[in-house]
């Protein structure tokens, strides 16, 4: 019985080619997007819980009372002693690793010169607190020596082109040798930090002169693992009381200058407004609206499929019919038309898995991440079976009861018609569908809106030709001749400006109380500084509102200050020109000028009061070049710098795409919006295709006579679309203020933000209104146009 319905089925599906096509369309598209956002959700929420002891492993973070960094007072680097302390002093906890890292460091192996991304100092004990698989050493003894080092096997391929290298010598900065004392595994990619290439903490710190006992620095990311059955909260009530033993921070009325928290290792990557994390943090809010998508594009397909199987409907009556006087039972049809709804969902399914494993490679790139399906887990094959099950009933229950309630004697006579109310249900699950897609159009409207007004804001400096050389050479290197290397640059026919400073103008990431002459005992001003030469001013173009620049012809300007006007406001100068102020060298500077205000941080943050310290010689140099022979320009620049016999690699970036990379985030969640919204549009207009096809032919005679009475094509075209409109109508009024109102509450996210404002929702609807337009037009113009006659014969 179950082979002769699905026979029966495929051949009923093959010969009405263009309702299978549009269900598995529309329900593959749906499949897609929602396996996609799953599997990409479920990474996100599985970082860390890989290792066997991460319900035991807590990472230490501080607030700093009063001590404010872009908007947080909350930070993820802690003194180097306070882990060792909490072990000496509570016996709750079992162990613990601290790490510091080194971003874009020189190491030389083999005789060769690699620049590392990102190299993590360890304590040895992260071998034993994390599930990390050593394959070459001794786990017991791994990075025990003080210059040792353990390495991936990744990087040992890369280096020796083998993973048997215990033994080998490589140099850190190409001059501090190490020796690999361990090979490990490459962490899994869920791990929100991922360790390539570990050197031993206390040595690099040693080589360095850096003390290790040092509570009033914090510079480094420390671990715990707490004995099986510790209470966590209980064990960081009593946190203060060490830092007032240790630190000199006493436990007052006033509160203590840091307070320490603990927090689980499986929740570290969700972290939110903590400064200096070791990595990129995942938005879970973000993530868990990404699955609301996933649910409601699911949502939509299954009422498209809804739609198109009662518009069919008519076309089925005499064989329903037929079925019910040979005896055929309610039951029976509807078990028939279950089947039918696992046969296209069970299909829709294989193609979806199909067009996955197509896509995943682009969208890993695109997110950063690799997500793959694993076919040996079982957890893939079960949220197939729930979503080709659920698929199946959501999809299939409606039609299958709608179908079997059809009566045999009016079946047979092609009379089978749906009640009133059915032609209510399918008309709310069209206003259903196309009031997520105006929600999703309106949404991605004020995301593509916000990311422009970021573009063409007026951010106070200029971004446009301005190439970035970070100069990382230490010791004799080219750190030491910078001056040099730019009166070399400026030889150079293409380039226009040269300037070095410690930070770039969109990211002065140095904040501290300021002190000035004349300062009162309880005034307290935070301002971010930055340090800079002659030129950063007018290389980045910006306004000096009062006052001057600094000026290397007068000698006094060598200790010179620069502040803009929030700086003005926030130290209530009236008279800021000629005020003195400490700076970072033991000196005291003179204020000669005022800048304008712009924005030295992501536009999320309001204008913070800034210095700049006169200094030259610093190690982020900017370049301003002509906007033609650029590439001749640079490759006069490389020339220039190769032969300053430095060892590091020539690297450079456009100061527009650093720019662009602080948003990147927003960029990406506004072009996912943009496609989850055109695939909802699609699968919105299957359905509305569907419930077209579903009132002409219902009304197919009715046109016919209207045809031999004289309506013209227009008319018959109005007569059919109208009621299309007001369900269009009805969506958007439901859609609107909810989009408004989330959309509203997402860009209070940014101190500086475009507006949402009626054209916003004007152009969203016209929009609307033409793809349902063009969808619903498409078929009634095929009923309009329809020799009248036909009509009329047609039973």
């Amino acid at each position: 019985m179950l082979f002769n319905n699905i026979r029966t089925i495929l051949r009923s599906l093959f010969k009405n080619k263009s309702y299978a096509i549009l269900n598995l369309l529309g329900l593959t598209s749906g499949l897609v997007v929602f396996l996609l956002i799953t599997l990409y959700t479920q990474q996100e929420f599985s970082y860390d819980k890989y290792h066997s002891k991460a319900d035991r492993i807590y990472r230490i973070y501080k607030e700093d009372n009063g001590n404010f960094y872009k908007g947080s007072n909350k930070y993820a680097v802690v003194p180097t002693p306070l882990a060792p302390a909490m072990k000496d002093d509570y016996p709750q906890v079992e162990d613990f690793f601290r790490i510091d890292s080194y971003g874009n460091t020189v190491i030389r192996a083999a005789n060769e010169v690699y620049l590392e991304p990102s190299i993590h100092a360890v304590d040895p004990t992260v071998f034993q607190i994390l599930d990390i698989e050593v394959t070459q050493g001794d786990e017991a003894t791994i990075l025990k020596g003080l210059n040792d080092v353990a390495i991936s096997e990744v990087i040992a391929m890369k280096y020796f082109g083998r993973t048997d290298v215990i033994g080998e010598t490589i140099k850190f900065r190409d001059e501090l040798p190490l020796q690999i004392s361990g090979v490990f595994k490459e962490m899994p990619k869920n791990s929100h930090f991922v360790i390539d290439i570990a050197i031993n903490l206390e040595g690099i710190l040693t080589a360095d002169n850096r003390r290790m006992d040092n509570w009033q620095n914090s510079n480094f990311y420390a671990f715990v693992l707490l004995n099986e059955g510790t209470d966590a909260s209980a064990l960081e009530a009593r946190l203060p009381e060490l830092r007032a033993k240790y630190a000199d921070d006493p436990i007052d009325e006033d509160g203590q200058e840091s307070i320490y928290y603990l927090q689980a290792l499986g929740d570290m990557h969700f972290t939110k407004d903590v400064n200096f994390d070791i990595a990129p943090n995942a938005d879970a809010q973000a993530l868990y609206i990404y699955i609301g998508i996933a649910f409601m594009i699911l949502i939509i397909a299954g009422i498209n499929y809804v739609n198109l199987a009662t518009a069919r409907a008519i076309n089925m009556t005499k064989e329903i019919g037929i079925r019910k006087v040979i005896g055929a039972l309610k039951s029976d049809l509807m078990i028939r038309f279950m089947i039918e709804s696992a046969v296209l969902v069970f299909v829709s399914v294989l193609l979806s898995v199909l067009v996955l494993l197509m896509i995943l490679p682009a969208f890993s790139v695109f997110i950063d991440k690799e997500i793959g399906m694993d076919f040996t887990a079982p957890e893939l094959w079960i949220l197939l079976g729930v979503v080709g099950i659920g698929m199946t009933l959501l999809s299939g229950i409606y039609p299958a009861l709608m179908l079997s309630r059809f009566k045999p004697i009016a079946a047979l006579k092609g009379k089978g018609r749906a009640a009133k109310g059915n032609a209510v249900f399918r008309n709310v699950l069209v206003v259903f569908q196309f009031a997520i897609s105006c929600a999703l159009i309106l949404s991605a409207s004020v995301l593509t809106k916000q990311l422009n007004f970021i573009q063409n804001l007026d951010t106070g400096y200029s971004r446009d030709q301005v190439i970035v050389m970070g100069i990382r050479e230490r010791g004799d290197g080219i750190r030491n001749r910078v001056e040099v290397f730019k009166d070399e640059l400026k030889k150079i026919p293409g380039v226009k400006h040269v300037t070095s400073s410690n930070s770039l103008p969109n990211n002065i990431s140095s904040n501290g109380t300021v002190n000035w002459v004349g300062r009162k005992k309880d005034e307290r001003v935070v301002l971010y500084t930055n340090v800079a030469d002659d030129e950063f001013v007018d290389l980045y173009d910006l306004e000096i509102v009062e006052g001057r620049n600094f000026d290397l012809s007068i000698p006094s300007d060598e200790k010179a200050v620069l502040i803009n006007e929030s700086a003005v406001k926030a130290l209530g100068w009236e008279e800021p020109i000629g005020m003195q102020m400490m700076r970072w060298f033991g000196d005291t500077g003179t204020v000669v000028g005022v800048l304008k205000d712009f924005h030295a941080h992501s536009v999320h943050l309001e204008i913070e009061p800034i210095r700049i310290f006169h200094r030259a010689g610093q190690y982020n140099v900017s370049i301003k070049i002509e906007g033609t022979n650029m590439n001749e320009t640079i490759a006069a620049i490389e020339e220039v710098y190769a032969g300053l016999n430095t060892v590091y690699p020539f690297e450079y970036n456009f100061f527009d795409d650093i720019f662009d990379r602080a948003y990147l985030s927003e960029m990406k969640t506004a072009e996912l919006a943009n496609w989850f919204t055109g695939l909802a549009i699609l699968i919105a207009c299957l359905g509305l295709y569907g419930l077209a096809a579903h009132r002409v032919q219902h009304r197919i005679k009715e046109v016919g006579v209207r045809k031999v009475l004289g309506a013209s094509v227009g008319r018959i075209l109005l007569l059919l679309s109208r009621d299309f409109g007001l369900l269009l109508l009805i969506a958007f009024c439901i859609a609107a203020p909810i989009a408004y109102f989330v959309m509203e509450g997402w860009l209070d996210g940014f101190a500086y933000h475009t507006n949402i404002n009626i054209l916003t929702f004007i152009l969203a609807l016209l929009m609307m209104a033409v793809v349902a337009g063009l969808t619903v037009g498409y078929r009634t113009y095929r009923a309009a146009v329809r020799n009248p006659v036909e009509a009329l014969r047609e039973e």
